[in-house]
């Protein structure tokens, strides 16, 4: 097996909402180091949705700059306007990233037909790599497998597809379906407690936010996978189902999981943008016995 753990890294905001890009080198530098194989900068766990065009422009050239092919950069390019996902695709591959990843249209509900339009038009504008960003409790919709093998017939750039979705029987589908007549193209998990499952299907990793606060966790799951040491992957496993809880201790997760590095002693700022606030003082009260089963043991 060769699979791979990529970290849809968080986003550290100022008080004043700017980013802090000495924060956010920190965190490359953090995953990095613990062995995680790649950064997805500008998706869900990065807040993506509330960065207007110029700030997501700046936010990829910074990162692609930082990490300067140390390891894989893929940037979250999917806008809610064509134009600005076509423009901001070609500027991150311009610029030196590996693949973008695009979210299809949310709010509106999509057929499949306009599903497969939309990224067939995508798709045929943009010069380099490309994985589908499957998040059908976001979007309102599932991009379907046939779906997805319509648009390999006519975009050899459609490398892959990150499946959010709880129930990994989904993502075998994928696996299952459309391996076997392109066996090059990779399917992730968004979910780290899927990532046993998927590997072994025949999937191509995981991209999860766990990795944020543990990486070298999530790099020793894959690394334990991919060596096929049993043992080691039962313990990990059950030290991420454990983790799962950053999930559902608090909704949205980004806000716990800053706190969290904060208080491990990483440099992020607390702060998220709107929607999303940031964690009160009463709120932390209240969710004290999570910190304590989750990072203070």
């Amino acid at each position: 097996m060769s699979a791979k753990y990529l970290c849809p890294i968080l986003t550290s905001f100022n008080d004043d909402s700017t980013i802090n890009y000495e924060d956010m080198h920190g965190l490359y530098d953090h995953v990095l180091s613990n062995g995680i194989d790649g950064i997805l900068i500008g998706g869900s766990a990065g807040e993506f949705y509330a960065l207007n065009y110029n700030e997501a422009e700046e936010l990829i050239s910074d990162a692609i700059n930082y990490i300067n092919h140390q390891s894989i950069v893929i940037a979250g390019t999917g806008r809610m306007n064509r134009m600005e996902t076509i423009n901001l695709s070609n500027f991150a591959l311009e610029k030196g990233a590996d693949a973008v990843i695009i979210v299809g249209p949310y709010y509106s509900a999509c057929s499949q037909e306009d599903v497969f339009n939309y990224f067939d038009d995508i798709l045929g504008h943009i010069a380099g790599n490309v994985y589908l960003y499957n998040y059908q409790d976001r979007t309102g919709y599932d991009i379907s497998v046939n779906t997805v093998l319509r648009l390999l017939e006519k975009h050899n750039n459609l490398i892959g597809i990150k499946d959010t979705h709880p129930v990994s029987r989904h993502s075998q589908k994928y696996i299952n379906e459309i391996l076997p007549k392109y066996p090059s193209f990779e399917v992730f998990t968004g979910y780290d407690t899927n990532c046993v499952p998927v590997v072994i299907s025949g999937g191509a990793g995981c991209i999860g936010a766990l990795s944020n606060v543990y990486p070298k966790l999530c790099h020793d799951l894959v690394s334990s996978l991919n060596k096929g040491d049993y043992n080691k992957i039962v313990e990990i496993e059950r030290k991420i189902d454990k983790y799962a809880l950053f999930y559902e201790a608090y909704t949205p997760f980004n806000p716990l999981m800053k706190w969290a590095l904060n208080e491990m002693g990483y440099s992020i700022q607390e702060n998220c943008r709107v929607p999303i606030s940031k964690l009160t003082s009463d709120v932390k009260a209240d969710l004290d016995a999570v910190a304590n089963r989750l990072w203070r043991e």
